[in-house]
């Protein structure tokens, strides 16, 4: 799940000035003129690169787990992401399945997406503003005022969604508008943190980087989402 999830890590860096017009609001004006800028940046890109940094932290373990790597983002739908440390993965996301392969396992595992999946990840790779998931989260803004930056959280109103996820958390730069941290609780207490840096908007990226050539003998298996009807 954190992967999929994961694909929220997008936004643009949107002009200054954007920050003005919602200073001075309040209450649900300054969310819906915060939530009005998102949705300008997200739709404005055309590629993303950023490095990550991943950090899960579960009763199941005992530390935390850190991963990093590099995220890439091509509108409308496509998104790859590379761990590089402590081991090497990579995850392909379209607008139909997501494919995770384990180069020192030799395996593959694709996931085709239903309807439900399709909706939600369309939002998470900045092909649909944010808005358009009023029917599936509630919105509350935090602003600690000054230069601090705004804080978004989603809580899942669909009881599909609230078996899994207990709330997301995005970290919105006041002037950019750009989210620089996101993270996501599961139903169980266990939390994602996504940070990003050296963010790159709308520039060439390599060809064929959304493509996935797997090499012989890689085994390739393919799996179900639950609730993915």
């Amino acid at each position: 799940m954190g992967r999929a999830w994961a694909v929220l890590a997008v936004g643009l860096w949107a002009s200054a000035s954007a920050g003005s017009q919602v200073e001075g609001l309040s209450g649900k004006a300054k969310l819906d003129a915060v939530l009005a800028e998102i949705s300008k940046a997200q739709l404005a890109i055309q590629t993303l690169s950023a490095n990550f940094q991943q950090t899960k932290v579960s009763r199941l373990l005992k530390e935390p787990s850190v991963l990093s790597g590099v995220f890439y983002y091509q509108a409308p739908d496509q998104v790859r992401w590379e761990y590089r440390n402590p081991r090497e993965t990579v995850v392909l996301v379209t607008a139909q399945a997501m494919v995770t392969y384990r180069p020192a396992e030799r395996l593959a595992e694709k996931v085709e997406l239903g309807r439900s999946q399709r909706k939600l990840f369309s939002f998470l790779s900045a092909s649909e503003p944010i808005m358009n998931l009023s029917r599936h989260f509630s919105f509350t803004l935090r602003d600690p005022g000054g230069e601090g930056n705004f804080v978004l959280i989603l809580n899942p109103v669909t009881h599909q969604l609230k078996k899994r996820l207990h709330h997301v958390e995005l970290v919105i730069d006041r002037k950019s508008f750009l989210p620089v941290r996101f993270s996501y609780t599961e139903a169980d207490g266990d939390v994602t943190t996504y940070e990003f840096s050296q963010v790159k908007i709308n520039q060439p990226l390599p060809p064929n980087l959304f493509s996935l050539d797997l090499p012989p003998g890689v085994r390739v298996v393919e799996l179900k989402l639950r609730g993915s009807e």
